[in-house]
């Protein structure tokens, strides 16, 4: 019988988060409990995630556990799969099985694996960035369209901005303006969103999308929440790439896009702290601008988003 995984610190269970000898006896348990076991395939961990995930062949195990939102997590990527089920277009993994694994602790998905290569690992060229930027509008257009239930929502309301933006690389001479800057943002126009759309989570083949991983992070926001990690992260904000996502989902830019967008990427810094070990939605800015050229946050938001 195998003993559930226990660690005496974060450091410690990091250390281990994608050591494939450590996860995968675990894993071959929830197989072997599916009857999903096929093949001498050699067990691979993923890399990058908040949570262990070992790939066995054409399937998936993902565990939840250790964090404090582990259970929340969990839920909310099985609630996130039911929503999606109602749009078969939607390129998503399938889940194939799920549960606890040890009395109350650990959490498991089984989910089919998605084709292809992440866009991280892809080496797509100008055209093929700009081919797969439109698949991917297309797909959150659908994804933006689910219907949802009340439930779903998450309040944005308690969280600490000004804590979380001196916690990312976020221009430390404008975050006195965060406060004011944010009271002044315009009703929400809440939709069901993926959340985390950055370089591991997007998946490509020839060029093109192939489908949309790790849905943990989804939830219901404001659809400009879906920017801060697309355009900061995946796109290195490249507005050309911006500009084709937005066209193709059919996205209601108005004019005070830019104004929205970095509101909500501030409110994703805030929220991916309670989610993660460690979060920077604008981690790539320093390569990107010289940040001290800026003295507003109003220069700044078009800078990034102004399209």
């Amino acid at each position: 019988m195998l003993e559930k995984p226990i660690f005496a610190s974060l450091a410690d269970f990091r250390e281990q988060l994608e050591c494939a000898e450590f996860w995968w006896p675990h894993a071959k348990e929830v197989l072997i409990r599916h009857d999903l076991l096929v093949g001498e395939w050699e067990p691979v961990a993923g890399t990058g995630g908040t949570y262990p995930t070992i790939i066995h062949g054409e399937v998936v195990v993902k565990f939840f556990g250790y964090t404090k939102q582990w259970r929340t997590s969990f839920e909310q990527e099985k609630v996130a799969q039911m929503v999606l089920a109602q749009r078969i277009e939607i390129a998503v993994p399938t889940i194939l099985a799920s549960g606890i694994l040890y009395d109350d602790a650990w959490g498991y998905l089984v989910m089919s694996k998605m084709s292809g290569l992440s866009w991280e690992h892809s080496d797509l060229t100008g055209l093929e960035k700009q081919a797969v930027a439109m698949d991917l509008g297309r797909q959150i257009g659908l994804v933006h369209a689910l219907a949802f239930s009340k439930d779903y929502e998450t309040s944005l309301l308690e969280l600490d901005l000004i804590s979380a933006a001196q916690q990312s690389s976020f221009p430390a001479h404008l975050i006195p303006q965060i406060e004011a800057y944010v009271d002044r943002v315009p009703p929400l126009d809440t939709v069901f969103v993926h959340g985390d759309l950055m370089e591991r989570h997007v998946f490509t083949a020839n060029g093109r999308l192939t489908g949309i991983i790790d849905w943990g992070d989804a939830a219901v926001f404001d659809r400009h929440y879906e920017l801060a990690k697309l355009h900061l992260d995946l796109f290195d904000c490249d507005k050309q790439l911006l500009r084709l996502f937005l066209e193709a989902s059919h996205w209601p830019v108005t004019e005070d896009f830019a104004h929205k967008a970095l509101v909500l990427a501030i409110y994703r810094q805030a929220y991916g702290l309670t989610q993660h070990h460690t979060m920077d939605v604008f981690y790539k800015l320093p390569q990107l601008f010289n940040l001290e050229e800026f003295t507003s946050i109003e220069e700044l938001s078009k800078a990034l988003f102004k399209v």
